[in-house]
């Protein structure tokens, strides 16, 4: 189960990366069309606008005169350039100066086929507007300039336009794609964080069902599977430290269930476990190993402290006896412990002396009874 889930984790990590690199790509590639495209916008505007001023200096000159020819030419080579790169994407015309190289290098043919049409028309008409230009400064009535030059100025208009509707699809168009990736994210993160709660929750409750599974539910201490869990441990990851082994039996338990039902006896019960338990805290592991048995296991420094536990234990059901009415509620049992290696004895020939030695108590106490 646990595997499962560890798949089911790195699958969600990985698809998350994987969406993460493709809305960065995705990203990237976006801002730059829209710069891109922002660049076209704004240089269709140039168009227009850089035309009605050669138009102006053109007309003034055929008119009034003394409009200086190299700055009227150094406008008409501009547009060529700015034409030529929003019709091929390619940049300036060859021999154009090197500050248009540089304003035009970055500008692209916008893949916009409404768009690509217009730029057609105007360079077009851009021709022939150069030939009247031409004609003009030949000595011509520049009239037909004029009205060829309103015809161009409305054609730029509408590639202007034609150039803000496209990039607006793009924006709108992108929009909708990451808000769609947004929403995916969204969506992954709350059933991520779904799948990690309920993971959670059945971890816990299967941790809940493990503790009912080792743990007795009378004496709220270690049971019977728990104990055998903690022996097999042992023979498992055997140790050179000696290890003690206490055997405790509970008497008179009968007469207690006789006299004062199964409730009674289960508190007595519960009661020497509660001592048992709470005793043993600092000395090592124990549990119920039957009905009124009880095995505790102490390992290293503490497996010569036998003694010392067993008399905190009866010090304490002593005390409990003492402010009892009645004897029958009264706790008594027997003990048997060993110390040894597992080297000299091993696990199993440990729990059998200790039990040995507790029988051979219980008997010494019925003798002195």
């Amino acid at each position: 189960m646990k595997k499962i889930n560890a798949n089911r984790e790195f699958i969600i990590i990985g698809i998350s990366i994987i969406l993460f690199l493709i809305v960065s790509i995705f990203s990237f590639s976006s801002i730059k069309q829209l710069q891109g495209n922002a660049r076209v916008v704004n240089y269709d505007g140039i168009v227009r606008g850089a035309t009605q001023k050669l138009m102006k200096m053109e007309l003034q000159n055929a008119y009034a005169g003394g409009v200086d020819e190299a700055a009227r030419d150094a406008l008409r080579a501009r547009l060529d350039s700015i034409l030529h790169a929003l019709d091929t994407g390619e940049g300036a015309i060859q021999g154009a100066t090197e500050e248009v190289k540089e304003e035009t290098k970055n500008l692209i043919a916008l893949p916009d086929v409404t768009h690509s049409q217009m730029v057609e028309a105007l360079i077009a008409k851009w021709g022939a507007l150069k030939n009247e230009i031409d004609q003009v400064r030949g000595g011509e009535d520049p009239i037909e300039l004029y009205a060829l030059s309103e015809e161009y100025f409305k054609m730029a208009n509408d590639t202007v336009f034609a150039a803000e509707a496209y990039s607006e699809s793009q924006v709108n168009q992108t929009t909708r794609i990451l808000i769609s990736v947004d929403t995916i994210f969204v969506l992954m993160i709350l059933g991520f964080l779904f799948f990690m709660l309920r993971s959670r929750a059945v971890r816990r409750r299967a941790d809940m069902l493990g503790q009912v599974a080792y743990v007795d539910p009378l004496t709220k201490m270690e049971n019977r599977a728990s104990c055998e869990r903690k022996i097999n441990a042992i023979k498992e990851q055997p140790t050179n430290e000696e290890i003690a082994v206490i055997m405790f039996d509970m008497n008179n338990l009968k007469l207690a269930n006789d006299f004062l039902g199964h409730q009674g006896g289960d508190k007595i019960i519960a009661k020497f476990a509660e001592v048992l338990r709470e005793v043993a805290t600092e000395y090592g592991f124990i549990g119920r190993y039957g009905g009124d048995e009880f095995l505790a296991v102490f390992e290293g420094e503490n497996a010569h402290k036998v003694e010392e536990y067993l008399d905190k234990v009866n010090e304490q059901i002593t005390a409990f006896n003492s402010i009892q009415v009645n004897e029958i509620e009264c706790i008594s049992f027997a003990s048997g412990y060993i110390v040894s290696s597992l080297d000299e004895t091993g696990m199993d020939g440990l729990i059998y002396e200790a039990d040995r030695n507790m029988y051979a108590n219980k008997r010494e106490m019925k003798k002195r009874m």
